[in-house]
């Protein structure tokens, strides 16, 4: 007869406790993988839909070590590369951006925005060292690049 409580069994094997490594990875190298897809997808601009022409010349894409893209959306708020911009710190902004050997500036407005907040861009960015200034808009062809 064993000892110990009575109507109790002993049982031969240890309870052996602890994490499965294999479907931890597993799970990981997933979410890994739907991440590095779903990344290029993203976009950090705001959200614009600029005036449409054919007019001016097709840019594909903007180098962001050579061009300063500054974005205006529909209620006047500023941003640069994804980043929410005051008005007030565009024009030292600019003056860093161009000391840095960014030759281009460029002006991505949102067609409804107020003309006033455009120009007044377009002023800090001239007092912050770039006299030629682009204007970025859609291309109203079958191909959609921007202009």
């Amino acid at each position: 007869m064993q000892e110990g409580k009575p109507g109790m069994i002993k049982t031969r094997y240890k309870q052996f406790s602890s994490i499965n490594i294999t479907n931890l990875v597993d799970v990981t190298l997933v979410l890994l993988v739907i991440f590095m897809l779903t990344s290029p997808v993203m976009q950090r601009s705001a959200d614009i839909s600029p005036p449409a022409s054919n007019e001016g010349r097709v840019l594909s894409n903007l180098d962001p070590s050579e061009s300063l893209v500054v974005e205006i959306d529909a209620y006047g708020n500023l941003s640069v590369s994804g980043e929410a911009v005051l008005m007030e710190d565009l024009s030292s902004l600019a003056e860093a951006a161009y000391a840095s050997g960014r030759s281009e500036a460029f002006v991505r407005a949102d067609r409804d925005v107020r003309y006033e907040v455009v120009a007044n861009a377009l002023t800090k960015l001239g007092s912050g060292g770039y006299l030629n200034i682009g204007l970025i808009q859609e291309s109203t062809g079958n191909n959609s690049e921007i202009h």
